[in-house]
């Protein structure tokens, strides 16, 4: 039996080794295979043409001839003329003329290609329905200056074969069969919550990881020197704040143009225009500062300073809370199921918890251009990860000096998420303040209320020292305790200007919870939709956004009605559930009046309603298992995960978008991404 066993073990790994192997085959080949072979393409070959041409912005088209041949492709180099445009993409439309009509053509095909100061080769597969007599390229967005060389009609083919893409089938393909092996059912049957944190937790710091190593292609170094190389005016807040405290001062070391000490109002768009200034920085009593949150500084840069002596890059920090994102919120959604009990199957759980890590946008938020603005969030959004893993910790812990010891990190992560972005922790406050009033009640029907208020006193103590804290820093600053610097920035429209207005409720609804990403007919295939409203009121900012359903994933929220109206459910948790709804209303009608629109204050609310996703998907799950027999169970248990599958393809796709407010990665890098994928082009 045992032979046998094996026997069978190494027939099934040979079939998915073949089937593997013919599969990348193809899809490598499948250009050729679909516009060559069996076409008399090998005679159809053009020697590479002598001539080269110079592409510029406003003469941005070339042509030349086919010979009357049937057109399967076109091969050139491209290399900028501009030494400082190294890494950049271009749009090339390709056109066909007919040999008999070489004055109309139809667009073959439309797509970006990577140029650089070093020459780039550029393959496109089209087809021509006859003869073609001429080809025409048109090239826009351009940065710069092209020469496009060495351009060859229906070039030789040359096979070829991925090894990544043949591995990723291999594995994709053995992954299929097993999960529907007998010893798959019996894992998940087995697995413990334990197995459940490690494999959730192993999947999002691992995609974590690549995707941080990818935004880092954008920067150059992975270091910034301190005492600065340049002059403290041309970095970040970040970076111009650590400066101000090494020098012993609040503001930055940056002297103020005369002109713009001048104004009787600064942070008028129009009274400042043809002034020299800092762009968005608090200005106040003739001094520049900082509105950003200081606990990026505390837990990122001080500590990296004082271990290497340097100052890390953006891509650095943003990688840092990234990862910080995937352990806290997969571990916050396990614990969850391991408070509710026996009804929650541990391997849903991490199924759920994947599906709450790639909702909550965390990998879009980590490619947002000018990165100060994104730390911000990132950091908010893994401080309050962490806030909600320590709570539930603590709540499922027996012994009264751990549970302190937890309740206590647990403030620590929301005075650090409060002292990175104030709005970040907006609906995590309204959650447990209204989580504080259930507890107390229950401490005092548990006689427990001693305990009750040890608890509250080790979370409360950080989260309090940190507002205190906060008051007095805005107060020495702006003789204001209530002043962030927000009043005071030197932005594109007067914040001071900005107030709560009821009519703003629609649009917060509309931009960060129903706007969708748009198609694309380019890969990855979706793209930011823009949206603009008729005024509610005031000029509002609106930049590249989406809503919080765009995300498949998030679409449980829309069945809190099921949880409202179930009798197993308690009276506290649909009290719970409702606070949370409330809560991301609350914060994206503020983010909206006081803000405007743009995905880095729709990341206010993703993380928690990503979460409270997981939470719905796990108890309505564990009332059809309770209620419903083992088919209906299973049915719902393969709708989460293909909930979550979809919004693993979804988040992937949007963060390696091109268009909006993000930071391109290094387009052979994109490039690699998308003939990975993309094999029929």
């Amino acid at each position: 039996m045992k032979t046998a066993k094996r026997i069978d073990g190494f027939r099934f790994v040979a079939l998915i080794f073949a089937v593997s192997l013919i599969a990348e085959i193809v899809f490598s080949n499948f250009t050729w295979l679909a516009y060559v072979a069996g076409r008399g393409g090998a005679d159809d070959y053009l020697p590479e043409q002598s001539e080269s041409y110079v592409i510029t912005p406003a003469e941005n088209y070339i042509s030349f001839e086919c010979e009357s041949v049937p057109l399967h492709s076109v091969s050139f180099n491209a290399v900028s003329l501009n030494n400082q445009i190294d890494d950049s993409f271009v749009t090339v439309s390709y056109y066909i003329f007919d040999e008999n009509n070489l004055t109309n053509a139809s667009v073959a095909r439309n797509e970006k290609i990577a140029i650089g100061t070093q020459p780039r080769q550029v393959k496109a597969y089209m087809n021509s329905m006859g003869n073609a007599g001429c080809v025409g390229m048109q090239f826009e967005e351009l940065p710069c200056d092209l020469e496009i060389s060495g351009i060859v009609i229906n070039p030789h083919y040359e096979f070829s074969f991925d090894l990544l893409r043949f591995a990723f089938i291999f594995a994709l393909l053995a992954f299929m069969f097993v999960f529907e092996a007998k010893i798959s059912k019996q894992i998940r049957d087995e697995m413990t919550f334990g197995q459940a944190a490690l494999l959730s937790c192993a999947v999002c710091c691992f995609v974590s990881a690549v995707f941080t190593v990818l935004c880092m292609t954008s920067e150059y170094g992975n270091y910034i020197t301190y005492p600065l190389d340049g002059d403290v005016e041309y970095y970040h807040p970040y970076i111009q704040q650590f400066d101000a405290f090494m020098k012993g001062q609040l503001h930055f070391d940056v002297s103020v143009s005369p002109e713009l000490a001048a104004l009787e109002n600064p942070y008028s768009p129009d009274a400042r225009e043809g002034i020299n200034y800092l762009y968005d920085r608090a200005f106040f009593d003739g001094k520049y500062y900082s509105y950003f949150g200081i606990a990026p500084i505390i837990a990122i840069y001080y500590p990296f300073y004082l271990i290497t002596g340097f100052l890390p890059v953006d891509s650095v920090v943003m990688g840092i809370f990234s990862v910080l994102v995937a352990l806290f919120l997969p571990l916050a959604v396990i614990e969850w199921a391991k408070l509710r009990g026996n009804n929650m199957r541990p391997w849903l759980a991490a199924v759920c918890a994947v599906g709450a890590y790639f909702s909550s946008a965390v990998l879009l938020i980590q490619r947002g251009r000018m990165s100060f603005y994104y730390i911000a969030s990132l950091a908010g959004m893994a401080f309050v990860a962490a806030f909600v893993f320590f709570v539930l910790k603590a709540l499922g812990t027996e012994k009264k000096a751990a549970r302190l010891v937890l309740m206590l990190l647990a403030g620590i992560g929301f005075g650090l998420g409060f002292l990175s972005r104030v709005n970040s922790v907006l609906p995590a406050a309204i959650i447990i303040a209204v989580f504080v009033i259930i507890y107390f009640i229950h401490s005092i029907k548990s006689k427990r209320i001693s305990a009750f208020i040890a608890e509250m006193a080790a979370l409360a103590t950080p989260v309090a020292a940190a507002i205190a804290f906060s008051l007095y820093y805005n107060y020495i600053r702006f003789g204001d305790m209530l002043q962030f610097g927000s009043s005071y920035q030197l932005t594109i429209m007067n914040a001071s200007l900005y107030e709560m207005k009821a009519g703003g409720l629609f649009y917060s609804l509309f931009y960060y919870f129903l706007q969708p990403f748009a198609a694309s007919d380019r890969f990855p295939y979706v793209q930011f939709a823009y949206h603009h409203f008729a005024d509610f009121g005031r000029n509002v900012y609106t930049d590249s956004n989406f809503g919080i359903f765009a995300f498949p994933f998030m679409l449980s929220l829309l069945l809190s009605p099921v949880i409202f109206k179930s009798r197993q459910i308690t009276r506290n948790g649909k009290v719970l559930l409702a606070a949370a709804l409330g809560s991301f209303v609350i914060t994206a009608f503020a983010d909206f009046c006081m803000g405007g629109v743009i995905f880095r204050y729709t990341a206010d609310i993703t993380l928690l309603a990503a979460f409270v996703s997981a939470v719905i998907l796990l108890e309505i799950c564990a009332l059809v298992q309770k209620n419903h027999t083992a088919e209906v169970s299973g049915i719902a248990e393969k709708s989460v995960a293909v909930l979550t599958g979809s919004t693993v393809l979804v988040s992937s796709l949007a963060s390696i978008m091109l268009n909006g407010n993000l930071a391109v990665y290094d387009p052979d890098i994109y490039i690699a991404i998308k003939e990975f994928f993309v094999f029929w082009n």
